[in-house]
């Protein structure tokens, strides 16, 4: 079991925690999103804030030692001005999997959702997947792309990686495996103990929900098309996918 949120080595670069456990925790991750990601966390602020749910926002902004990042100093400005708001900023030791165990190590809510920060996914899909895990009682939510808007190479990359996934794991009545958001109870984060550093930390999530016997829920999302910036998954990525499937086919053996 996870140590409880008070427990924990600080890793937030704010000095001001929350006062009391909320309920849920949405972690956004904000890397080299600069001013852009004001599409994401404006409105999905002020849509926590008219919920009702007692809440916090985490905006994890790691950065690379070598690669400028301003996107830090943009989140910071954004925290300073909402009391609900914390940061996750610290010196990168791994790709998008560490910056989203980051994040969940720092948050302290009994409901914890993870959205990427850039505005390819709708920020009302944060609270409907929350709501649909309380309504059902899953442990672990994900988002499954019903609707893609990013070009063709995206959507084949995809589709070719999930039928592998389903041959070597046999997760049928699972597809999308990368998609988000992706949703955990409290209870289901710690016993899933993650340690991806890279993509494959969505592919983690399902395998070790399954291998625990937890319940895995699929939530319908549109993807939109990111008009900012270039996607981040490059043709390299197909080798590591395929290492990383590899050595957890391994592991199950």
């Amino acid at each position: 079991m996870g140590l409880e949120p008070a427990e924990r080595p600080a890793r937030t670069s704010t000095a001001v925690l929350p006062v009391a456990r909320p309920e849920l925790s949405v972690v956004v991750l904000c890397y080299q999103a600069n001013e852009a990601i004001y599409r994401v966390i404006n409105p999905l602020y002020h849509q926590l804030e008219a919920s009702g749910v007692a809440y916090e926002l985490l905006l994890v902004a790691n950065q690379w030692r070598d690669r400028p990042d301003p996107t830090g100093t943009v989140v910071e400005a954004f925290a300073r001005d909402h009391d609900t708001v914390r940061t996750v900023i610290e010196e990168k030791q791994g790709a998008m999997g560490w910056d989203m165990r980051s994040g969940l190590a720092a948050a302290a809510g009994d409901y914890l959702v993870v959205i990427d920060g850039d505005a390819q996914n709708p920020v009302d899909d944060v609270l409907k997947m929350y709501r649909r895990m309380r309504a059902t009682g899953v442990d672990v939510m994900k988002g499954r792309r019903f609707a893609r808007f990013d070009g063709p190479y995206r959507r084949v990359l995809s589709a070719v990686y999930n039928l592998v996934f389903i041959l070597l794991f046999g997760t049928r009545g699972v597809w999308d495996v990368n998609g988000k958001p992706k949703g955990l109870t409290r209870a289901a984060y710690e016993a899933l103990e993650l340690e991806s550093d890279d993509w494959f930390i969505d592919a983690e999530i399902l395998l070790s929900a399954r291998r625990r016997g937890l319940a895995v829920a699929e939530l319908p999302v549109v993807f939109h098309r990111n008009e900012e910036r270039e996607s981040f998954v490059r043709p390299t990525a197909i080798l590591e996918f395929l290492r990383n499937m590899a050595r957890q086919r391994f592991r199950r053996r």
